[in-house]
């Protein structure tokens, strides 16, 4: 099935029919099988990487119906395209969107109005995004089977636990403060952890899977000025947050950081102590 991306339901909110079930939708809607923990993460992903593609790396109300191509499409753009339906999975998130990406089809006109949901028709076999929508309304996706929650946090075992607070504690003994306290972390994508710790970085849509570390304490901040010829150094303010990206695969840091202000982890996911 060729991707859909120059969708009426991109630009046009009245050609969206999201909250709705055609008639042609409502006998193909044969229940599937709900994805598992491993498909759930790979969704996850691709619907944040979409997400951050249109202007909002950290969206909300993240979640999953598997279901037929035919009623998916039928559902978040008010038909299909005459194929035989297959296996598929419809992903929807909530957030502040924009059209980047998308050309209007002939002859239509936007509405101003910037997008407030984004849904997404994934193929089962393989998991290529089929057909994309940007719009004003989130479908009701429990017409379709049963919805399922992708902001899910994966769970850690202790060992992995011990090792990301290691990891943690060492980079607060390098900047200043080894006894740290409300040590904690959240699972994310490299683009969405930047949005949150690091806001002014802009957005990033690189989706590598990484844990977010964060201490509270009194730290050096990394964002001292360059020496003056000729004048002593002026000793970096403190800051009291910590922040700390590594890899979820080999762990390895990617980047750190400090801030005045605790990031909002939450926006993130679900946040677990260390």
């Amino acid at each position: 099935m060729p991707t859909r991306r120059s969708l009426l339901a991109a630009v046009l909110s009245a050609a969206v029919v999201l909250g709705s079930v055609t008639s042609s939708a409502a006998g193909d809607t044969a229940q599937q099988t709900p994805a598992s923990a491993a498909v759930l993460a790979q969704l996850q992903t691709i619907l944040l990487g979409q997400a951050a593609s249109h202007g909002d790396p950290t969206p909300t109300r993240t979640l999953a119906v598997a279901t037929s191509s035919h009623a998916a499409e039928d559902l978040v753009l008010g038909s299909h395209d005459g194929q035989a339906p297959v296996p598929a999975y419809l992903l929807c998130a909530k957030g502040k969107f924009d059209f980047d990406g998308l050309s209007a089809p002939h002859g239509s006109h936007p509405t101003g109005q910037a997008p407030t949901t984004l849904c997404l028709v994934v193929s089962a076999q393989g998991l290529g995004v089929t057909g994309l929508s940007l719009g004003q309304h989130y479908p009701v996706l429990r017409t379709l089977g049963t919805v399922q929650d992708l902001n899910v946090q994966p769970v850690l075992s202790a060992a992995v636990l011990a090792q990301l607070r290691t990891v943690l504690l060492t980079q607060a003994q390098g900047t200043g403060d080894p006894n740290p306290t409300r040590l904690r972390m959240v699972a994310a994508t490299y683009g969405a952890a930047l949005s949150v710790v690091a806001p002014g970085q802009g957005v990033d849509g690189d989706t590598t899977p990484v844990f977010v570390l964060v201490a509270s304490g009194h730290f050096r901040s990394p964002f001292g000025l360059p020496p003056i010829p000729g004048r002593p150094r002026l000793a970096p303010p403190a800051v009291g947050t910590l922040w700390v990206i590594v890899a979820a695969t080999g762990g390895g840091l990617l980047t750190d950081g400090g801030s005045a202000r605790a990031p909002d982890l939450g926006k993130l996911g679900s946040v677990q102590p260390l």
